[in-house]
């Protein structure tokens, strides 16, 4: 051990884009990695035909995301846009029976597009009670708007029936739990973050060929990454953090002056911290709640929504309740269509075996697009609830839980700092976690 060293927990984006800066400062750094590869929840999936790949993990990074834009040029990956996650052009809804495009008034009795404008307006009003995003807890109502749940301002505005539930979708989409479990100030935040003009638009991407190419090569450039290394015991001290990880039956301890945690919450409740951590950061380890979410992509011979003017973006209260063209930043006759899954109904395809959550999700296209599945190449699934190593999909703060430890989240515990998609202001994105992973290494490399 030497005092400019380190060892992180974790080699997915936080974990990597950590070790990245201290490898570049000339700190001895280990990377411990659970699983036999790298990437975490950035998992592209290849088991598909004509060379076509889909994200089974993170999928998007968004324009305005300049540190995953940085490391792609960096590491020369080169990005495929793919459009606006919040709306496009081509949108399409399934909702009580009927499915066509949003904007279609005749089909729906209503003007969804001005309905859903107004949710949009309303949701950066909201936005408006959050004036410092390193630090919602300060707001001046933050307290009020913690104790109350993203479902009671939802059906508060006076908006049509289907705009809440459209909405209702969105939150499950994007946050991967049900609306009354979701903070109403994390959704304040979030909207003046993202959302405080609700006209304005953030243009996303993809990694063509594969987002898990961006880890793989990171990981490359790392002295000592260790694999199918799980971390059982940290011990926190006054000099130094010891740490015990098991690699097939043997057990190994390590030393380093400092630790980052770079894994999800739900597995770092399975560590042994030896009561060495303090009870904030104890209870904020075994209490923020995690979403659940399920992916389920599906190769077709033809991408059949091409001929109906369908850009592949459905919202619809079916049990898939969203779905979008995984390949829609390739040209080419063969197409995939992921259907994302979250919330409670994530929760209850989670449940399922993965033959009958493919087949939940077939289904449910076929009753849109009679004969679509008669075009079916390859079907693909995950449940990330049901990932040993993940546990969840991402951090989803439920009511009172951001006033009660964001300030422990985003604080070291002695020598043991934290990184991840869940300790960042911009939570629940890869841009997230490597932000987390920069931040924590530069106050280590500054200390040491």
């Amino acid at each position: 051990m030497s005092d400019k060293s380190v060892i992180i927990i974790g080699a997915g984006m936080a974990g990597l884009s950590a070790a990245h800066e201290f490898n570049k400062a000339g700190w001895a750094v280990t990377v411990l990695e659970a699983r036999s590869r790298v990437g975490g929840r950035v998992h592209t999936v290849r088991e598909f035909s004509h060379g076509l790949v889909a994200e089974g993990g993170a999928e998007y990074i968004n324009e305005s995301q300049h540190r995953m834009i940085a490391l792609a040029k960096e590491f020369d990956l080169h990005l495929g846009a793919v459009g606006s996650w919040q709306n496009q052009s081509g949108d399409w809804a399934a909702l009580q029976g009927k499915a066509g495009y949003l904007h279609d008034t005749a089909l729906w009795g209503a003007d969804l597009d001005a309905e859903n404008t107004k949710v949009w307006v309303a949701l950066a009003e909201l936005g408006k009670q959050v004036t410092d995003l390193s630090n919602p807890a300060a707001s001046k109502n933050a307290k009020a708007l913690d104790s109350q749940n993203a479902e009671s301002w939802l059906q508060s505005l006076n908006v049509h029936p289907l705009a809440k539930v459209l909405f209702a979708n969105h939150i499950r989409s994007e946050y991967t739990c049900e609306p009354k479990d979701f903070s109403l100030l994390d959704l304040a935040r979030n909207a003046a973050m993202y959302y405080s003009d609700p006209n304005a638009s953030d243009p996303a991407y993809r990694i063509i060929g594969g987002n898990d190419q961006l880890p793989q090569a990171m990981a490359k450039r790392l002295p000592d990454v260790r694999m199918n290394a799980v971390v059982t015991s940290i011990k926190l001290l006054d000099e130094k953090v010891e740490i015990v990880y098991k690699q097939a039956d043997n057990f190994h301890t390590l030393q380093a002056s400092y630790a980052i945690l770079a894994t999800p919450l739900t597995t770092a409740r399975l560590i042994d911290f030896e009561g060495t951590l303090p009870p904030a950061h104890h209870a904020m380890v075994h209490e923020l709640s995690y979403g659940s979410v399920t992916k389920v992509m599906i190769e077709y011979k033809k991408r059949f929504w091409h001929d109906r003017g369908w850009n592949g973006r459905l919202n619809t209260d079916l049990p898939i309740v969203f779905t979008w063209d995984a390949t829609s930043h390739l040209e080419g006759e063969h197409g995939i269509l992921t259907a994302y899954t979250g919330g409670e109904p994530g929760a209850a395809l989670t449940r399922l075996s993965d033959a009958d959550r493919i087949k939940t999700a077939v289904s449910a296209i076929e009753s849109i697009f009679p004969g679509s599945s008669n075009l079916i190449e390859n079907t693909q699934t995950i449940a990330w609830r049901n990932e040993a190593f993940t546990l969840g999909s991402y951090m989803a703060y439920a009511p009172s839980q951001v006033t009660s430890h964001w300030q422990a989240l985003f604080s070291p515990a002695g020598r043991l700092y934290f990184a991840g998609e869940h300790a960042t202001i911009y939570q629940g994105f890869m841009e997230g976690a490597v932000e987390s992973g920069q931040r924590a290494a530069k106050s280590i490399i500054e200390k040491g």
